[in-house]
């Protein structure tokens, strides 16, 4: 009997640390890895919420999960921060945003695929540089000058509302307007730099942005102002370059 109790002993033993073990095991599984590197909802929440930033603050609360695709983000190796741009309550009332909520494309549109710091924005470091974004095909432009931080030509009123060296959250004023650079900066829809593009009409246009935003981001008739000279110039620029072939063929 005695070599039979210590053999189903043993049997017990072994069943029960198997029990206890299994659990450990599982906690050691990629999905709880992944679990614990979650993007931050709740503290970005309050973070903006601290801030005055209520609007944003509820808006991501709703969307954020949906709008960053954490498991890409966390496993993807060439992007190690995002850069998240939120506007001002005063944007949300601005006549100009005829949205009853910003649509998840417009909130994507305002997620950078890069860490978009102070140190680096208030230099000259990616002075009308493209940045890519959430939104496939959509990236933003640094517009920053003079060692005022500015995207798309929207002035960065809060620096690091939020920031634990992966998310970044800074202020804007405004909404970006993906028109901005699908109209002024074409060119990085197909990719190239603008070094690379030495027409008299992007030179033309970059420093008409650079003179307004050094005018302390110059007011609204300003900017009209400034971008219809800019709409002119490249309407002449097409036209004359279009007789010129005309004339060869």
């Amino acid at each position: 009997m005695a070599p039979k109790f210590q053999f189903s002993s043993l049997l017990l033993l072994l069943l029960l640390s198997c029990f206890f073990v299994l659990p450990t095991k599982a906690d050691d599984t990629p999905t709880a890895a992944h679990d614990a590197q979650a993007i931050p909802v709740e503290k970005i929440k309050k973070a903006l919420s601290d801030s005055n930033y209520l609007t944003m603050s509820m808006t991501l609360e709703l969307a954020l999960s949906n709008l960053i695709p954490t498991h890409e983000f966390f496993n993807n190796k060439d992007i190690k921060t995002l850069t998240i741009f939120c506007p001002s309550d005063k944007a949300f009332m601005s006549p100009n945003f005829k949205y009853a909520g910003p649509p998840l494309t417009l909130l994507r549109y305002h997620v950078a695929l890069a860490k978009l710091d102070r140190e680096v924005l208030e230099t000259s470091q990616l002075h009308w540089s493209k940045v890519d974004t959430l939104l496939p095909g959509h990236p933003l432009v640094v517009t920053s000058v003079n060692g005022h931080g500015s995207i798309n030509g929207v002035k960065i009123s809060h620096w690091n509302l939020y920031n634990d060296g992966h998310v970044i959250v800074h202020g804007v004023e405004d909404f970006f307007d993906p028109a901005f650079q699908t109209i002024w900066f074409p060119q990085y829809d197909g990719g190239v730099s603008i070094e690379n593009d030495r027409s008299y009409a992007t030179a033309f246009i970059s420093k008409a942005f650079d003179l307004l935003l050094e005018q302390n981001y110059g007011s609204d008739l300003m900017l009209t102002i400034v971008l219809s000279a800019a709409g002119i110039l490249v309407l002449w620029f097409v036209k004359f370059f279009c007789d010129c072939v005309a004339q060869y063929i």
